[in-house]
């Protein structure tokens, strides 16, 4: 009877904690629409703003997130994969892989604006990229490796091992077993990691003030060697240091509920390959 009292108190604590996390989230979600819904429109998400951030819209900064978050996906998705399938797969020395692991575990632990000061220090200085999208984007791929690293080695790890020795046994290589049976299984839970990735990724604003974003710069890049207005710095920018932060204020909302669209967005396609990446493989 204690026991199940105790299990029935448990069950009870977890639920409350969930439905509350919930319920903060629908209200910050809610109390961002309801400010920001009334200065959503087409102008607001197509032209770029004027008159000192006072007017117009947003439109350049959505096209320098995207820019941004493509480049930091492409390289830190390659990257992260790859070494999440390393360590999951091919890392025959348990040495060496407990030192990757203890590397990638203490990385995810370092603050994003230390990541700021480096992409800083290599790609705008060093590598000469200057302030960039592509030293934004590199900048924030690397803040994404320890995430997507663990999500693909966890990924890898869970295909059933008998699939990677029924393969092997067939007379398939490693790196064949790889490619047709663990990659196509895994490949869901691998996306899953880069929509986690993404959500970060949009919202960082310290690796960006360093290495891309521009104060006010009302043109769209032309290339990935220019700087561009980016959302979260935006959002920054219209909060605490507009020309008038009364006048500026709704559109700070606005601003924020697109960058809350742009990340469904994203999660809703991620979503929508994983199911079918599913069906294809039934998994």
């Amino acid at each position: 009877m204690r026991k199940r009292r105790g299990e029935a108190l448990a069950t009870l604590i977890v639920t409350l904690i969930s439905w509350a996390a919930l319920v903060i989230l629908a209200g910050v979600v809610g109390f961002i629409t309801y400010k920001g819904l009334g200065v959503i429109s087409w102008e607001f998400l197509t032209t770029p703003m004027r008159e000192g951030m006072k007017k117009g819209g947003i439109a350049p900064a959505i096209v320098g997130s995207i820019w941004v978050t493509l480049v930091a996906l492409g390289v830190g998705g390659l990257i992260g994969t790859s070494a999440g399938a390393y360590l999951s797969e091919f890392a025959r020395h348990r040495r060496l892989k407990q030192l990757i692991e203890f590397l990638v575990t203490t990385l995810s632990g370092i603050p994003s604006v230390v990541y700021g000061l480096f992409g800083l220090a290599l790609f705008v200085v060093t590598l000469n990229f200057g302030t960039s999208i592509l030293a934004g984007g590199l900048t924030l791929a690397l803040l994404s490796l320890p995430l997507l690293i663990r999500n693909a080695q966890e990924a890898f790890s869970s295909v059933p091992t008998s699939l990677k020795e029924a393969s092997i046994g067939l007379g398939a290589s490693e790196m064949q077993t790889f490619l047709r049976v663990t990659l196509p299984i895994a490949l869901p839970r691998v996306l899953t990691g880069l929509v986690l990735a993404t959500g970060r990724i949009l919202g960082e604003t310290a690796p960006i003030l360093f290495t891309v974003a521009a104060y006010y710069l009302p043109t769209y890049p032309r290339s990935l060697l220019e700087p561009t207005m980016l959302l979260p710095y935006h959002l920054y920018v219209l909060i605490t240091s507009g020309v008038n932060v009364k006048e500026t204020y709704p559109m700070a909302f606005g601003t924020a509920l697109t960058l809350l669209i742009l990340t469904l967005f994203f999660t809703l396609t991620a979503a929508y390959l994983r199911f079918r990446l599913k069906q294809k493989y039934r998994v």
